[in-house]
């Protein structure tokens, strides 16, 4: 029987991803990351200042930036099937990601169906992150700013595969898909913030 034949499983879709971060594949850290970044550095602005952004300083921007460590650095993600008992985390130590078949203390923790935790893996085009998120996956964690980075980590597939479709950003057409994987990193990662946000205050 050909790997391909093989029944899908979680711990093997994670392990091809942790491959593909570790490489950098296609650049994407590059783009994701700093997306990311800015998220978690805005959860840390105040309501007062979140309604005078257009009074902001380069030097207030820069400050505001600087306040968050870099994503994907130190975080532990755990995943839970919910029908198959199994549980996996993907460990950043230092920007490199590693696969344990346990989950010890992680920083995030989501939890769904076997399934649907191998689709969000592979990114399958019928599964929509935002879409199944509070609806078919359940997330949790003690600090927000962890939880944002676990939102993101959970768009990488997504990005992936817009990659894989034929934009390159290290291809001869850069600047056009250093555009095209911005664009799609941000609408993403803006999309699934705010779904969590909608859930969050809905429970």
């Amino acid at each position: 029987m050909s790997d391909d034949d093989k029944p899908k499983s979680l711990e093997r879709s994670l392990r091809a991803l942790s491959q593909s971060i570790n490489t950098d594949q296609y650049m994407l850290m590059e783009y994701l990351g700093p997306v990311v970044d800015g998220c978690r550095a805005a959860l840390n602005v105040s309501i007062e200042k979140a309604q005078e952004l257009h009074k902001l300083t380069e030097d207030d921007f820069e400050e505001y930036i600087s306040s968050v460590p870099d994503s994907f650095r130190d975080l532990t993600i755990c995943l839970k099937t919910s029908d198959t008992a199994e549980e996996y985390s993907i460990v950043f130590e230092r920007g490199k990601a590693t696969i344990y078949d346990e989950c010890v203390e992680p920083d995030v923790l989501f939890i769904s169906d076997n399934n649907t935790l191998i689709a969000l893996c592979e990114s399958d085009p019928k599964v929509s992150p935002p879409e199944v998120l509070g609806v078919k996956i359940e997330v949790s964690g003690s600090d927000n700013l962890n939880i944002v980075e676990g939102l993101g980590f959970l768009c990488y597939p997504s990005l992936l595969r817009v990659a894989q479709s034929g934009v390159d950003p290290s291809s001869l057409l850069s600047e056009d898909a250093d555009s095209v994987i911005m664009a799609a990193a941000s609408d993403l990662v803006v999309k699934m913030i705010k779904k969590w946000i909608d859930v969050t205050f809905s429970e």
